[in-house]
């Protein structure tokens, strides 16, 4: 298993385009990770893109430029479909959604990392990635993917 705070210190030192390539190569990695556990009724880019707003959300601000670094990769991984409107609107939601989304997250991460440790830690390194567009992964967003380690 991989050091959580070194992990995180790595990340946030990342270029932009280092990040980007990560995310990337990392979203890819997960769904098809995720596609090949065939859990009944979970869908893999679904599970991805609750992995990552909830890891997002976890410290309950979005700012343009989390939606800006992270548009370009959720695209690649997710396709056309994706829209920053729709991102936009995705963490933008309530408390109560909030809390459905992470508690979602943390059942299927046990799941996986249950599973496939590798994956699991894929996971965890991805929400970082994410989390660390704006170049800096907040106290809360450290909380919340940390307990995914531990999921």
């Amino acid at each position: 298993m991989f050091e959580f705070q070194k992990l995180c210190s790595e990340v946030e030192s990342l270029s932009p385009a280092k990040r980007a390539a990560l995310i990337a190569e990392k979203a890819v990695t997960v769904v098809e990770g995720l596609h090949n556990l065939h859990i009944e009724g979970i869908d893999p880019v679904e599970t991805l893109a609750a992995f990552i707003i909830g890891s997002v959300v976890s410290d309950g601000v979005v700012g343009e430029k989390d939606l800006l670094g992270v548009y370009p990769e959720l695209v690649a991984a997710l396709g056309e479909a994706c829209d920053l409107a729709g991102i936009a609107r995705s963490y933008k939601v309530s408390k109560d959604v909030q809390k459905e989304i992470k508690a979602y997250t943390k059942a299927i991460h046990s799941i996986v990392w249950t599973v496939d440790e590798q994956l699991g830690a894929d996971i965890v390194t991805l929400c970082l990635l994410v989390t660390s567009a704006d170049g800096k992964v907040s106290l809360k967003e450290r909380r919340y993917i940390k307990q995914l380690c531990t999921a």
